[in-house]
């Protein structure tokens, strides 16, 4: 039985339909026996479609299929139709196949028409293949697939719905993190009050306020909070949007009515908060609400890492080379099934030429290899191309597949000196964060572990050290990973920092000289890549270099209600490092022990402070230097949630040592806060943010 995924039809009708039945199930089932025969030449592309397909189904659906008429037919027109089976086939992992052509034949056995609609058809396949998830169930997705369809027809959606490819439509198909924000309800009521530009659904969450209690003083992290509403609004989404929520609701709100315009998005977990993305332009996906590079990803073609995603989106931006690749890897399988083993790699690689950026396909030979127990030098040849291939722009996704899926066949009897060759290789070849910033920490803490010898692992750190301090993208991060790794280590601390001394290009002796260009280099750029953890780690070490500043009580200041915002956060100034700059004092600007800075002089010289969370700001303390009280006359406060859109919410009146800038009465949210002015420069040993957390 099908269960509830096909609807049957008249005998009279299966009566006339029997003679096609035979056909293609015989064909169907001489395929899938094939490899039991010698093979003269290979099948073209639509016979090995058809066959992937079959494999997909596995004999106990098509044996099943050979008693249901309907399914039958289904199966010859998918299979008379090959854009539809190489839709079907080249849109990302096809998974639990009967399930997603069980699905595929209700949608046609409903809709036969859909066969001559491209779009309503690749959104009926998007749905199908993305019943891979336990969570989805049939009939929720049918629903999904029925409203896509009406909406498309009533020309409801936004205009760039027509031109998605079937794997954008995965995720309209998936669907937000909470399964009953993208319920039809839901969708109908965010598709009828949010019709806006496709690029600004990254504001979209902003419809739901941030409030952490409702009216009622209940608090958001209890099940109270939404309890008294249930069942008083027409969904999730609008009781969100009406009662207020956190992170969760808000970006579920946001992502879900790009959803409901036909726009793709998606959902994420960062840190300690939830976040959102959109994809705003064709080819383009936008974090919203986000604040931070550690994303797990709700919806995912292949791993829910921001840099998996992003190499799918450059994988699929090449249609043409997605199928002639596609149609190699199909007889890379059909060789590999008839024991053509020589064959199957050579269309593997050729697959792989063609479209070098299939996270997928990169898997799947990789685990061929480990099938066949090849060899050292056919592993180190395939290293050779998938590092040609995906670096420098792709390390996060380059780095898991050789930590999976390579390095296990390769280093179980590997010397030391062949590990570290190997690990340097993969290093040597980083150029910066490529797509974006990823756990490379975690990188070189494998490595490092795996190098068990304790003389030789500190030797391969230091090693590590000398390719990694010239770069400002990859040198803050490793200042930081390898201090905490060294931590309660002396003698490797202080080897470490004679190996920092050695490749600076002051010459100088002691420790001090080298932290200083060690934060005169690394506290920019970290600010710059918005890395607080190593503007934070490499800070705090450099403030050894310079003295507190009296206290505000000593000062007579009086601090503003809440707590220092700024406090675990990074400042950002205009053309840092300039002549008159103390970059290595940056961190103490925005505690209270005080630091410095000072903007290169120009026509509108700024910083920015970006506070490690979400806050309500009560005000702002801004310390001037003595004698120079007339460098903040004039200065415009800004205050933004994502440091491209500000508000100005201040201004400094008057030339003082002490501005004290209270914002008490409407308490701006955001997480940067912006100081310009128009002409000269700026400085100020502290810039002290007060207020509450909301995130």
């Amino acid at each position: 039985m099908w269960g509830s995924a096909v609807q049957p039809i008249s005998r009279a009708c299966a009566e006339r339909m029997l003679l096609s039945m035979k056909t293609i199930v015989i064909a169907m089932m001489s395929l899938f026996f094939a490899h039991q025969a010698a093979v003269a030449a290979p099948p073209d592309d639509r016979e090995l479609m058809v066959w992937s397909i079959e494999q997909s189904a596995g004999p106990e659906f098509l044996q099943r299929a050979a008693t249901d008429e309907v399914m039958t037919n289904f199966l010859e027109a998918l299979t008379a139709d090959e854009s539809w089976m190489q839709d079907l086939l080249d849109s990302g992992p096809l998974e639990n196949g009967p399930r997603v052509l069980a699905f595929l034949a209700r949608a046609w056995a409903d809709d036969p028409g859909l066969v001559d609609r491209p779009i309503d058809r690749s959104m009926a396949t998007a749905c199908a293949l993305e019943l891979k998830a336990s969570d989805r169930t049939e009939d929720w997705m049918w629903s999904r697939w029925l409203w896509f369809r009406d909406r498309h027809a009533a020309g409801l959606l936004n205009r760039c719905y027509d031109d998605l490819q079937t794997w954008e439509r995965r995720f309209l198909a998936r669907g937000a993190q909470y399964i009953s924000w993208t319920s039809p309800e839901a969708l109908d009521y965010l598709n009828e009050r949010i019709c806006w530009p496709r690029a600004e659904y990254v504001r979209a969450c902003w419809q739901a306020p941030y409030r952490g209690y409702n009216c009622f003083g209940d608090s958001v992290q209890g099940w109270l909070y939404y309890h008294p509403f249930r069942g008083s609004f027409r969904c999730d989404p609008e009781m969100a949007i009406k009662v207020g929520g956190v992170c969760g609701a808000l970006s579920n709100t946001g992502a879900a009515a790009a959803i409901a315009n036909g726009i793709p998005a998606l959902t994420m977990g960062e840190p300690g908060h939830c976040a959102y993305a959109v994809q705003t332009a064709p080819g383009v996906w936008t974090p919203a609400y986000s604040l931070s590079w550690k994303r797990g990803l709700h919806s995912a073609i292949h791993r829910g890492t921001w840099g998996s995603h992003l190499l799918a989106q450059a994988c699929f931006e090449r249609p043409a080379s997605v199928r002639s690749s596609g149609e190699q890897a199909r007889l890379a399988r059909w060789e590999e099934a008839n024991g053509s083993f020589n064959r199957a790699d050579n269309a593997y690689r050729k697959a792989l030429q063609l479209n070098d950026l299939d996270e997928g396909l990169w898997v799947e030979y990789l685990g061929f290899g480990a099938r066949h127990d090849l060899d050292a030098s056919w592993w180190r040849r395939t290293i050779r191309m998938l590092q040609e291939a995906l670096l420098p722009d792709h390390p996060e996704v380059a780095w898991t597949l050789m930590k999976d899926h390579v390095f296990g066949e390769i280093l179980a009897d590997a010397s030391v000196r062949d590990r570290t060759t190997l690990f340097n290789r993969f290093l040597s070849s980083l150029d910066g964060w490529g797509t974006g910033r990823w756990n490379i920490e975690s990188a070189w803490s494998w490595m490092a572990d795996r190098v068990e010898d304790e003389r030789l692992q500190r030797q391969f750190v230091m090693n590590l050290l000398r390719d990694a301090i010239d770069s400002s993208d990859l040198g803050p991060p490793f200042i930081s990973w390898a201090s905490s790794r060294f931590e309660g280590d002396e003698v490797t601390r202080d080897l470490f920092e004679e190996t920092l001394l050695s490749n600076t290009r002051r010459s100088g002796e002691g420790k001090d000289l080298v932290l200083r260009q060690l934060a005169r280099t690394m506290l920019p750029a970290a600010a710059e890549a918005n890395d607080l953890q190593a503007f934070q780690r490499i800070g705090k070490a450099a403030s050894r270099l310079y003295e507190p500043r009296p206290s505000l009580a000593e000062a007579g200041i009086e601090p503003f209600p809440g707590i220092l915002l700024s406090s675990g956060g990074a400042l950002r100034i205009w053309e840092p490092g300039n002549r008159w700059d103390a970059p290595e004092a940056h961190w103490g600007v925005l505690e209270e022990r005080g630091g410095n800075f000072h903007t290169q002089v120009g026509e509108q010289p700024w910083f920015e402070v970006e506070l490690p969370h979400f806050g309500e700001i009560e005000g702002i303390i801004l310390e001037g230097r003595r004698g120079q009280a007339h460098r903040g006359a004039g200065a415009r406060i800004l205050v933004s949630r994502d440091g491209k859109d500000w508000e100005q919410v201040a201004t400094l009146e008057g030339a003082h040592i002490w501005y004290r800038v209270d914002l008490s009465e409407t308490r701006p949210r955001g997480r940067f806060i912006r100081v310009e002015r128009d002409g000269k420069c700026m400085h100020f040993p502290r810039v002290l943010v007060y207020g509450r957390r909301s995130s």
